[in-house]
């Protein structure tokens, strides 16, 4: 089913009466909220997504979409993704026995991919970027009837999935939830949870949107009072791929996602890649969590308010593996540092070299 109105174009959000998210395809186990320890945004609690079956809060979406793909009856599926979509909708594609091609950017790294591969997706790269990438996969669709598995709100069915992340939230979080902050590239993530939170009975909390500045149209539109999203233009300069698009062919999607934003009360701001990285080390380190770099744009956000943390959510929406696999290696601890950290002194770092020696 098309997200946009065949009448007037805009933005058309799913409603199902009666039913609830977590029934739109499998249901998965609530992800889980740990309590940051991190310099800066101590206190903060982080919703970690990361715990999904392959690693990202797009399994929700996939779960949903390839369920939806099956009912209609669809000989196969096409998603443009650089990365997480791809992963979730082989994982659900598989799962259906639903036969799935994949396209991705050129400079997609391998690492990204593979996990589509071993799960029998057709990986085909093309184009410099997701937004070229989403309408070749809509055009495809229309012209050998192929589920378009769009992780935008060109599908319905993918905010309607991010809804389950503000029921979890509201079942979860004792206190008020005054604030939401993630990291997105459209929105369907951050206003779906918002409309979660809100079908629960809560209030609308902000949503504040946080985005990479090498790519930031929606931060941008924000930034200068703008009511409308225009396409990134400028050169795309940052890491943080998941949320790096230019928005090229439907920038009406973010301005949705602008409007819904304002309507909280939110904001939407951008950081740069060296606060990202900062912030994504510093999470690893304090707090345990392997989190993908373009998720720590989130919290990074909220570090530079240097606004309380109390009711406040920050959503990580995926696992870091693949950039931790793919990206520069990380100095480990000597067993002089552990020695000294742990507090058992010199001693200690004496008697393992005697020992290993």
């Amino acid at each position: 089913m098309s997200g946009y109105c065949l009448t007037c174009g805009g933005i058309r959000i799913a409603t199902v009466p009666g039913l609830p998210p977590q029934e739109l395809g499998p249901a998965q186990p609530p992800t889980p909220i740990r309590v940051s320890r991190a310099p800066g945004i101590e206190g903060l609690k982080l919703k970690f997504e990361g715990t999904q079956p392959t690693g990202s809060f797009k399994d929700r979406v996939m779960g949903a979409l390839v369920a939806e793909a099956v009912v209609m009856g669809a000989r196969g599926a096409v998603v443009a993704s650089s990365g997480n979509a791809a992963i979730a909708a082989s994982a659900a594609c598989a799962a259906a026995g639903l036969p799935l091609l994949v396209l991705v950017p050129i400079n997609t790294v391998p690492e990204r991919t593979r996990p589509a591969e071993i799960r029998g997706a057709a990986v085909v790269r093309a184009g410099e970027n997701p937004s070229v990438l989403f309408g070749l996969a809509a055009e495809l669709s229309m012209k050998f009837g192929l589920a378009d598995l769009a992780s935008t709100f060109a599908s319905p069915g993918c905010e309607w999935a991010c809804r389950q992340i503000g029921r979890e939230l509201a079942d979860q979080v004792e206190g008020e939830i005054r604030t939401v902050v993630c990291s997105i590239s459209v929105g369907p993530v951050l206003v779906g949870t918002g409309h979660g939170i809100t079908e629960s009975g809560r209030p609308l909390p902000a949503l504040v949107a946080a985005q990479a500045a090498g790519c930031a149209p929606i931060a941008a539109a924000f930034e200068h009072d703008s009511e409308r999203v225009e396409p990134w233009t400028a050169a795309v300069a940052t890491r943080a791929v998941a949320i790096a698009d230019r928005l090229q062919g439907y920038p009406d999607d973010g301005t949705y996602a602008l409007a819904e934003i304002r309507r909280s009360g939110g904001f939407a701001t951008a950081v740069d890649d060296r606060e990202i990285e900062q912030m994504r080390d510093e999470i690893a380190r304090w707090d345990g969590l392997d989190v993908e770099f373009s998720s720590c744009a989130a919290p990074a956000v909220w570090r530079r308010t240097h606004q309380p943390t109390d009711g406040v959510v920050c959503i990580l929406t995926s696992h870091g593996i693949k950039d931790t696999l793919s990206g520069s290696a990380h100095r480990s601890r000597t067993l002089g540092e552990f020695a000294r950290l742990s507090g058992a002194g010199a001693g200690l770092k004496r008697e393992v070299e005697r020992w290993i020696s």
